[in-house]
């Protein structure tokens, strides 16, 4: 996540997406913020703000919302938590040490920074992982800067230890085979971990983008199931990938 990303058509999804899940649960968001990369001009999609009639009945409250801070350019995690869209969750929102030198030391201040999120969401029994790229690739060293735009595995477990829900987001890669082999890719390498792979919902609006949902109950994958049928073409829901 980074904050210069706030409002654009990802959020929308992804808040949506959170806002059905999330009711009769108690839901803890890790940020995962990474500093803004304003040396490019990918993502920041606000578009869709811009044609209300197509876009606003998915969810009208929510649309309502990040258009209002779109025209005031909060473009700031502050402004998501203090908006109301997600009521009652709880926050873990410090940055990932990614640039802490020297670099050898990278990979214990991201283990403490990982239990401090921890223990913010300790209470919780749905969270939801943001990470900018998404889930790591086996080869990637938490030495890099650029570690920290993705969760490992091994942290996936480490969240998962009290068998809590999550709700992890993946950017879709140039993989080989394509998007929907890299969903079972992926699917293969959680489960590999003792990670119970509830279903995936893939969004198409831009750029792809999948929400695994990990240690998920039936109830939550009718929801998911749900949100398929109401947000098609633009959200598919893939049971068990």
């Amino acid at each position: 996540m980074q904050n210069r990303y706030v409002a654009d058509i990802g959020d929308y999804v992804k808040f949506a997406i959170l806002r059905a899940l999330s009711p009769g649960r108690r839901l803890g968001v890790v940020w995962w913020l990474f500093p803004d990369e304003n040396h490019n001009k990918d993502g920041s999609h606000r578009e869709y703000l811009q044609r209300s009639k197509e876009w606003g009945p998915f969810d009208r409250e929510l649309f309502d919302v990040l258009a209002t801070i779109n025209k005031r350019q909060e473009y700031s995690l502050s402004a998501i938590e203090n908006s109301g869209i997600l009521p009652h969750a709880v926050f873990a929102s410090e940055r990932v040490p990614c640039d802490c030198l020297p670099f050898s030391e990278r990979p214990l201040k991201r283990n403490q920074w990982l239990h401090r999120a921890k223990e913010t969401v300790a209470n919780c029994n749905l969270l939801f992982l943001d990470p900018d790229n998404g889930i790591a690739s086996d080869k990637l060293k938490v030495t890099r800067r650029h570690a920290g735009k993705s969760v490992t595995i091994d942290e996936l477990v480490c969240l998962s230890e009290k068998n809590h829900t999550i709700v992890v987001y993946h950017h879709q890669t140039f993989f080989k085979g394509g998007h929907i082999a890299e969903i079972h890719s992926l699917a293969t390498r959680l489960r590999n971990a003792h990670l119970k792979v509830s279903g995936a919902l893939r969004a198409r609006p831009w750029a792809p983008r999948i929400f695994f949902i990990l240690n998920g109950d039936d109830d939550l994958a009718r929801r998911a199931e749900n949100l398929g049928k109401i947000w098609a073409p633009h959200l598919m829901w893939y049971p068990e990938p």
